[in-house]
């Protein structure tokens, strides 16, 4: 059977008993153990760390919930550190902060899983087709590939002797098909090669060689991968403030089956369950769910909302319909407008003319036309609630379909790496649930395959036990490490580790540590190094070249980028891609700050772009930003005595900038076009735009008004090519008519 809780009694390295319980924190006696040794913990055998030995006692940090479990109980040493298992089935699959396959458990125990329930990462059932790469009598060495399995369409998994083996001859090889915890290569010295082995999650599994970051990681977003991209094997931080909101307002209505029409904000104030609260936000997983109408395909349905949840945002869109409906949403919060067919907009995308979806009276869909639609920064609490299945409810005035939290990830979908890995660190649970129903759904643009064939997401939310959130994170870059040591190049996508520092910050609380700032425990920053120095690009044992990538979500309370954990991350990586909060206000997506952001890869990654792309790329890119920061320098100016006192060169290089921030830094992330820029793409558009800006300033030097260069035809043209399917024919056609424009002007 997959899934088991241990048996009482099982015979460890030894036992000892509990001394004290403080939360997530148990103190034993008895014990003679190592650090980060596995502890049994109880009656039912809680899984647990020694995080600290104190003469006779032995503190443990216990990855499930401990209530109940009082002092006499008994302590299993186990004798070896917490170690995830490796192998083929890896990918698609679904895992708690501790190697749990959580599908796995929900078929066996439903929804809730019980405590000291133990199964292992991978499936004993599966057999996969071994094909052996070495022969009969070969030296292998260990991290050397003794043969493949095809794991998914896209990736053929290679099994490799372990690092921790001492290597030899082939004595005994088989072919066929296995499975994970058969021998399929067995050494001379006695050593076996199964398809899995396993690896202690808090140490870094070793290379040959570490190699500098020199191969741009491309996302296919212009903004980073321009002026700040990241490298293969580096490190980068995204920044934004907790609660950043994909909600409503408290005052809008949520239609019921039972109940008819309630405020969402009288809901949650009435709403009985447990109950877990996080800075400026608070969930509560409903014990009576409520049944509302929802929208299931072209059908509208009932279903069962699970949780209520209620935040912070910075502002609100405002949306009026011609019927008289009236929305107030957070600027990410999904509609879903109507064209030919139904998609699901983020507010702050919908213009007036556009049209969303409604109920009709026979259960069917109706639509009905936007007449005005603004934005209004400011604080404001908002209010969600969790549909799984469709995630979506009706609300509002009138009836309206709203969509619930969705957690969009451009990087996932579009980085040229080979495997992701997703670990979900601390989120809210219905956050977590949203990106593990979307991202099955989702197609890699790369193979046209699945894009779970070449992830593993690992949900550990914050209503779990706070200490597997530490443990997550270590599990999540074992798993990126493994997949390196095949000669994969690996992002990691860690969010947020503001969370796992939070879990720190508890543990630490409980150990009665001396605090450092904010609460936080002073080794901070040394847990952060820890976790971001396993990143990097290497030439692995087997003489393969691969890389992890390391993208760190970091989720500030109240958006304060100078509280700790948001500066020991800026100091040890490499990439800040910093969200702006007026830009969102603007509607500019995607919200990089161009003058705040850096990258310090770009030096070291314009060799590569020379040649691979243009060898005016550095050229552009440093034009870019200059002009950029002569727009905000400008802008100081205008401010005071208005645009029209500039001199007319100065007055082009504000419409100049204009035109960088509008038609290239901007990119729509649901459109087909234009959500995946390749380099070529983003090389050819910015040099359009540096040719007008040339041209442009030729024309000005003799005297051509700057309102006749920026109302030219082509420069309006020039905004819709990044759009176009044949932008390679649309963009030649528009240069011939700006050659021909400025040729009128005298310019050329």
């Amino acid at each position: 059977m997959a899934v088991k809780q241990r048996e009482k009694r099982v015979a460890g390295k030894g036992t000892g008993e509990i001394f004290r319980v403080a939360g997530p924190v148990v103190t034993a006696t008895g014990l003679r153990p190592r650090m980060y040794d596995v502890q049994f913990v109880g009656e039912e055998q809680l899984l647990g760390e020694v995080i600290q030995i104190m003469g006779d006692k032995t503190v443990i940090q216990v990855y499930e919930d401990t209530s109940g479990v009082k002092p006499g109980e008994a302590v299993l040493d186990t004798g070896a550190p917490l170690v995830v298992e490796l192998g083929p089935g890896l990918l698609g699959s679904i895992y708690d902060g501790v190697q749990r396959p959580l599908p796995i458990l929900q078929k066996v125990m439903g929804d809730f899983i019980l405590r000291g329930v133990k199964s292992p990462g991978l499936t004993r059932e599966k057999s996969w087709r071994f094909n052996p790469r070495v022969k009969q009598c070969q030296a292998v060495a260990p991290g050397e590939v003794v043969g493949t399995v095809q794991e998914a369409k896209n990736v053929e998994h290679r099994i490799m002797v372990p690092p921790n083996f001492r290597g030899g001859k082939v004595a005994q090889l088989k072919e066929g098909t296995f499975k994970v915890d058969e021998v399929v290569v067995q050494l001379d010295n006695g050593e076996q090669v199964k398809l899995v082995q396993t690896w202690p999650v808090r140490k870094a599994r070793p290379v040959r060689e570490r190699l500098m970051p020199t191969i741009p990681l491309v996302t296919g977003q212009r903004v980073l991968d321009f002026l700040f991209p990241i490298a293969k094997g580096g490190t980068a931080a995204i920044p934004g403030g907790f609660g950043t909101g994909k909600c409503v307002t408290g005052d809008t209505f949520v239609h019921t089956v039972e109940g008819g029409r309630h405020r969402i904000k009288d809901l949650f104030t009435k709403a009985k369950g447990t109950m877990t609260r996080n800075p400026n936000e608070t969930t509560i997983h409903l014990s009576e769910p409520i049944e509302v109408f929802s929208l299931e395909g072209q059908r509208v349905t009932t279903r069962m909302a699970t949780h209520l949840y209620r935040g912070l945002t910075e502002g609100l869109v405002s949306i009026r319909t011609k019927n008289r409906r009236h929305l107030s949403v957070t600027p990410v919060h999904k509609l879903f407008r109507v064209r030919d067919r139904i998609e699901e907009v983020p507010a702050i995308l919908l213009r007036p003319g556009d049209s969303i979806a409604i109920p009709d009276v026979t259960e069917g869909l109706a639509s009905d036309r936007i007449v005005e639609a603004s934005y209004h920064p400011g604080a404001s609490l908002v209010y969600d609630l969790t549909v799984p299945g469709s995630h979506n409810f009706l609300g509002g005035n009138l009836p309206t379909f709203l969509h619930n939290t969705v957690t969009e990830q451009q990087l996932s979908k579009w980085c040229d790496a080979q495997v992701v890995i997703y670990i979900g660190c601390g989120e809210r649970g219905n956050e977590m649930t949203e990106v593990l129903s979307t991202f099955p759904k989702l197609i890699d643009p790369y193979t046209g395959a699945p894009l779970m064939e070449r992830m593993s997401l690992i949900a550990n939310t914050s209503n779990m036990p706070v200490a597997a959130r530490e443990a997550s994170v270590y599990t999540g870059m074992t798993l990126a490490e493994y997949y390196r040591d095949m000669g994969y190049n690996v992002a990691l996508m860690a969010d947020s580790t503001s969370r796992w520092a939070e879990a720190m910050r508890e543990i630490s609380s409980r150990l009665e540590e001396m605090p450092g700032e904010e609460g936080f425990p002073a080794y901070l920053s040394a847990r952060l190094s820890e976790f971001y120095e396993r990143a990097g690009r290497a030439k692995t044992l087997s003489g393969l070249e691969g890389s992890v990538s390391v993208v760190g979500a970091v989720s500030p309370s109240g958006g304060d980028f100078s509280e700790p954990v948001t500066q020991g991350t800026l100091r040890i990586v490499k990439v800040f891609w910093a969200l702006d909060t007026a830009l969102r206000a603007r509607r500019h997506f995607p919200a990089i700050n161009w003058l705040q952001s850096y990258s310090l890869y770009t030096q070291i990654l314009e060799d590569w772009f020379r040649k691979n792309v243009n060898e005016e790329w550095p050229r552009l890119r440093s034009w870019t930003q200059r002009t950029l920061q002569e727009e905000a320098e400008l802008e100081e100016i205008v401010r005071l005595v208005g645009a029209d006192a500039l001199p007319p060169d100065q007055q082009l290089t504000l419409e100049v900038a204009r035109m960088i921030r509008e038609i290239f830094l901007q990119q729509n992330a649901y459109h087909a076009v234009d959500t995946f820029c390749p380099p070529e793409r983003q090389f050819k558009l910015i040099s359009a735009i540096k040719k007008y800006s040339d041209l442009g300033q030729k024309a000005v030097k003799l005297d051509v008004p700057t309102k006749d260069v920026a109302s030219l035809k082509s420069r309006e043209l020039l905004t819709r090519v990044k759009y176009e399917s044949e932008f390679d024919k649309e963009l030649t056609n528009t240069l011939t008519q700006m050659d021909e424009e400025f040729k009128r002007l005298g310019a050329t």
